[in-house]
């Protein structure tokens, strides 16, 4: 089998150290290999760099390591390396052959090759929404968590109220933080539409303690310091997505798909689907579509694959 590249390098990465193999040879020979370590300080990346370009190389392979790749291909990709970021299911060595060293003589063979499919990573300008993007979500799960706690005391409020934090809800948390655990004294402050009226002094009936009390006033300092991040971080999303605004407003005219969702879409997406050979691929990268699982002619059940986030 020929090799498609006479110069690349194979970087097997790790949190403080990478291990990088460089193949250097003809497309018909066995190639010579130079192998070196270094620290993952911006320091030492930019030196690992520069010594990679002294060498001839310009492709260079590694695997998508957690998010320990990012702060590589950061620094090295201004520096002119062509970038190959692989899943680690794709690149498995064989068992039994696996040091650091042989991680990243087996990467850069592979890319030598041309056995590597890359990851889909976006230009400069999406990765910062996707940065954005993805922070927001991750808060808006942590605001998940707190919602979740708030039911330790026995309020039932979520019960007959469709929203616990609703207007309503808010208000009755924020008094509950303030010290207000009379009943009838919380329902009194119920000014939205509830179908099930009757019960909201039942539901709020509680056997709240002082430290009960204390500890849902912090979650409702989390709670609101958390709404005025993810708050912040719309705002500054509105301001990276102006130049496709027209594009938002597509996706947003999707039933099931708001503003919000319609920038996430386009921050992971980007505004270039020529990326994606068709709508099946595009499916099958976002995770929604399912894989092939065929034996002996028989077609077995198969779950969608799990979109990776790179």
């Amino acid at each position: 089998m020929k090799a498609l590249r006479t110069k690349v390098a194979g970087v097997d990465v790790h949190k403080e150290m990478l291990a990088i193999t460089v193949l250097i040879g003809e497309a018909d020979s066995e190639p010579e290999a130079q192998q070196f370590e270094c620290q993952t300080f911006t320091e030492d990346l930019m030196k690992a760099g520069l010594k990679l370009r002294e060498l001839g190389i310009v492709e260079v392979a590694m695997e998508s390591t957690g998010i320990y790749w990012k702060p590589i291909y950061n620094v090295w990709r201004p520096m002119g390396l062509n970038l190959t970021v692989a899943q680690a299911a794709h690149v498995k060595n064989v068992p039994g052959r696996k040091t650091d060293m042989n991680d990243s003589h087996w990467l850069a063979t592979l890319h030598r090759f041309g056995l590597i499919r890359a990851s889909f990573i976006p230009d400069d300008i999406f990765q910062r929404m996707r940065l954005l993007s993805r922070h927001r979500t991750n808060l808006v799960e942590d605001q998940a968590r707190v919602k979740n706690r708030v039911e330790d005391s026995n309020i039932k409020w979520g019960v007959i109220a469709s929203d616990v934090f609703g207007k309503s809800g808010i208000q009755i948390l924020n008094a509950i933080s303030d010290g207000v655990t009379d009943a009838g004294q919380l329902a009194s402050m119920v000014t939205t539409k509830i179908k099930r009226i009757e019960e909201t002094t039942k539901a709020l009936t509680n056997c709240l303690n002082s430290d009960h009390v204390f500890v849902i006033k912090k979650l409702m300092d989390q709670y609101h310091y958390l709404q005025s991040q993810i708050k912040d971080l719309e705002n500054e999303l509105v301001e990276k997505v102006k130049p496709y605004a027209h594009l938002v407003t597509k996706l947003d005219e999707i039933p099931g798909i708001d503003k919000v969702l319609a920038i996430g879409i386009l921050a992971e997406a980007t505004d270039d689907m020529s990326h994606f050979a068709d709508e099946r691929k595009f499916a099958a990268w976002a995770g929604v579509a399912s894989g092939n699982n065929e034996s002996a002619g028989k077609k077995k059940d198969q779950n969608a694959v799990k979109a990776t986030r790179t």
